[in-house]
């Protein structure tokens, strides 16, 4: 909604767009549980505290079907008065839980019948003008289980309401007709129903009017009656018209509009982004003059472009129809308003700006997803603020001034004594302020703060999604929240206590980009150092006062070791958290350094340094910092060893699968014990792929280690698997087989023999020998000689 004028901070000035909105397909209360002894009173609020006495609960709202026949009566004051001669409203509903009576609101005008499920009903009216109570009680002779129909037959002079900032809703006489407007509470003044944003519906609205009005001058022309929906019928019958107005879509009832006057009609259609094609009804004062006909005209060819520039913000256009009523009000009329699929404009001016653009934003914000209570209004009221400012920069469809610019100046420009910040939007309870500063300005500034604060991505992803998930539903501020945390991964606890509920001036958030670079040899050696910069530079506009950042150095720390913790920083297990310098101004950057030395046993490869904001407002220009050491030498398969494990046999290395170009050295190893100087126990050209096997391995098992070197690579090292025990030579003339013991039986570790028994003589002397042997093999190992 936007006040054009302010008796009492209404709505706003006609040069700011701001609407009012709202909507709840079901009404969010607490139901008392049925009593044990029968059926329950519903509620007689909607646990508004804004309203207390206003809105109803224990059912459901489904459907209004609202009918009536409005003739004028006269003249008064340059405006028409009228009468409501016969109406009847019928309300769907569901019982939440089986009640013995209910209650809706309903000022003003005399009721003649009510009846439940078409039986009559009891009723009474139970009115407090000083507290903003007006209700009807209704009692069915059968208590309600379920749904249900209440239907509601009046007439009589309709009422205005006067708001408790002195602004005129509910029915107003023109000055050729009359008009219903309802935000926020003004439409009980027009049909009997559950009065609350929390409980949205669908609408017939049938209305029966003169085909033709005198304005307040005497002067006719043709009728014509505008309201929400799609026009379903048009039927005259004498000097009378019927007019049908259908709203398939959700809608609370504070967007219902009933425009009965001499209007201009223009009828056309608009094509959607996804080629949806939905007829235009647009109404106008057929009292203005020529050139603001050709001014609104000019603005409804707009509404197409509009529409599909601002579905590309929030998602797809909501409604079954588009188009304006701009009709010529008493002053106290002094705001323009988001009826839901044409809103209503009070003049030429107020439909050719800014307006315009805020009150189709609230087809989304405020008519498709609604707050539950009225203190929850900033929520729409701080979107249709923000998205023009928006749709008109450079960011958008414009070439004006950033959003982040506009707000933080409107923001920095109001003092912190000022009353302005005294009413946090979240908290606000007294209705007569429901149209201040808190509802549009801060709210505006908040939504841009929380752009700033969780990133255009995720920003621009939550406001398509709050209308994506929650279409047609009321929904509460506590959901905003847990909507935008979810998108943005973000805690934004602080920062919504500080602008939403609590009083005073909200800090104006921090914004800035962090990288993470590294310097040193690439790639890096054992030994080598490398250092690190994390830079924080302000990209904001308000110098940083509480940004932190932190660096993950879990792969780091496995490669290396840090050579000090930087000042300004502290180290927990692989976290470094540096909080930024407060104070570090627009414009400028912060940094932090630090070193680490890369360690012996350093895996080879690509390793990463992870920098991130861990408060709020940071983006990343290079929040990964990328370093390599060097790859150390490997073959693809481990060294293999050709030849029989048996003493005096040669034994023939190789290794394949190493890089291009690598340099090989061989190490002999006897039961894993490096066999030093190996070349002289070497009998092959070759002293490096080649060994045989001493006397003094007999027993034991041999295996061979390559060692490779390469420019560019660490040395790298693979072992073979190791023989068979080594066995010893066969003795001549016994039968012996010379090829027992070959590495092609590894796990053969005894001896055999293919002739007959060996003499008792011969068994002992070789078991003297073999005990001879280890000993001087064990004696040669301690003193380093040459086991060959």
């Amino acid at each position: 909604m936007l006040r054009l004028t302010s008796p009492a901070r209404r709505r706003m000035l006609a040069t700011l767009p701001v609407t009012a909105l709202l909507a709840g397909s079901l009404l969010v209360t607490s139901v008392p549980a049925t009593a044990a002894d029968g059926p329950i009173d519903g509620p007689r609020t909607s646990g508004d505290a804004m309203f207390p006495n206003v809105g109803n609960g224990g059912y459901d709202a489904l459907n209004y079907d609202v009918s009536l026949a409005w003739s004028p009566t006269g003249v008064a004051g340059g405006l028409i008065t009228g009468d409501i001669t016969t109406a009847t409203t019928t309300m769907t509903a569901k019982a939440l839980s089986p009640l013995r009576s209910f209650s809706l609101d309903f000022e003003g005008m005399t009721i003649s019948a009510v009846t439940v499920n078409g039986a009559p009903a009891t009723w009474e009216r139970d009115i407090d003008a000083d507290a903003v109570k007006y209700k009807l009680i209704v009692t069915p002779a059968t208590p309600v289980d379920g749904e249900f129909t209440v239907a509601v037959t009046y007439s009589g002079t309709p009422e205005r309401h006067v708001d408790t900032d002195g602004s005129y809703e509910g029915w107003n006489g023109t000055n050729d007709g009359a008009i219903l407007l309802g935000q926020p509470i003004g439409m009980m003044a027009g049909f009997p129903h559950n009065n609350t944003p929390g409980d949205k519906a669908t609408y017939t609205i049938s209305v029966d009017a003169p085909s033709v009005l005198a304005n307040a001058s005497g002067v006719t022309g043709d009728a014509a009656v505008a309201s929400n929906g799609e026009l379903k019928s048009k039927t005259v019958s004498g000097d009378r018209t019927t007019w049908v107005w259908r709203q398939d879509k959700q809608m609370a009832s504070e967007l219902a509009v009933i425009a009965i006057g001499r209007f201009d009609v223009i009828e056309g259609s608009i094509t959607l982004t996804d080629g949806r094609n939905i007829p235009s009804w647009s109404f106008m004062d057929s009292g203005l003059s020529d050139g603001n006909k050709t001014t609104i005209r000019n603005r409804v060819a707009q509404l197409e472009t509009i529409t599909r520039n601002l579905e590309s913000m929030y998602g797809p256009y909501p409604g079954n129809s588009t188009g304006v009523i701009v009709d010529t009000v008493p002053s106290g009329v002094n705001y323009a308003l988001e009826t839901q699929d044409r809103s209503f404009f009070p003049s030429t001016s107020s439909v050719n700006g800014n307006t315009l653009i805020h009150e189709l934003v609230h087809q989304w914000y405020g008519d498709n997803v609604a707050p539950t209570t009225w203190t929850d209004i900033w929520i729409g009221e701080g979107m249709a603020t923000w998205g023009p400012t928006h749709y008109n920069s450079t960011a958008g469809f414009g070439s004006g001034t950033s959003t982040e610019q506009s707000y933080y100046s409107s923001w920095n420009r109001t003092a912190s004594s000022s009353a302005n910040w005294n009413t946090p939007p979240g908290a606000q309870t007294a209705s007569e302020d429901l149209y201040g500063y808190q509802t549009y300005t801060r709210s505006a500034q908040f939504w841009e703060a929380l752009k700033i604060s969780i990133g255009d991505d995720a920003f621009f992803s939550l406001i398509k999604e709050w209308q994506t998930r929650f279409a047609g539903q009321s929904r509460t501020a506590a959901d905003l929240k847990a909507l935008a945390e979810e998108i943005s991964g973000r805690d934004i606890t602080t920062l919504w206590n500080d602008w939403i509920l609590e009083p005073g001036k909200p800090a104006w958030p921090d914004k800035l980009s962090l990288s993470v670079t590294d310097a040193g040899a690439d790639p890096l050696a054992v030994g080598d150092t490398v250092t690190y910069t994390v830079a924080a530079a302000n990209t904001g506009l308000v110098p940083l006062a509480s940004s932190v950042i932190t660096v993950d150095l879990s792969e780091l720390l496995t490669r290396a070791t840090l050579d000090a913790i930087p000042a300004g920083a502290t180290l927990d297990g692989t976290t470094l958290t540096w909080n930024v310098p407060v104070g570090t101004a627009p414009a400028t950057t912060a940094e932090l350094t630090f070193s680490a030395t890369v360690i012996d046993t350093a895996p080879g490869g690509t390793f990463s340094v992870t920098g991130r904001v861990a408060t709020l407002g940071g983006t990343c220009d290079g929040c990964v910092a990328e370093a390599d050491v060097m790859q150390v030498l490997a073959p693809t398969t481990a060294p293999t060893i050709a030849g029989k494990a048996v003493v005096g046999q040669t034994l023939t290395a190789s290794s394949d699968g190493w890089p291009e170009g690598t340099q090989l050295s061989y190490e002999w190893a006897i039961d894993g014990e490096p066999v030093v100087n190996t070349a002289r126990a070497a009998r092959a050209a070759d002293p490096a792929t080649t060994f045989t096997i001493p006397a003094s391995a007999l027993g034991a098992r041999i295996s061979v280690t390559v060692t490779g070197s390469l420019e560019g690579f660490r040395t790298g090292s693979a072992t073979s698997a190791a023989t068979a025990v080594v066995t010893a030579a066969a003795v001549p003339g016994n039968g012996g087989d010379p090829d027992t013991g070959g590495v092609s039986a590894p796990g053969d570790d005894e001896l055999s023999s293919t002739g007959g028994d060996l003499p008792i003589g011969g068994i002992l002397i070789g078991l003297v020998l073999l005990s001879l042997g280890g000993a001087i093999v064990a004696m040669r190992r301690r003193r380093g000689i040459d086991a060959s």
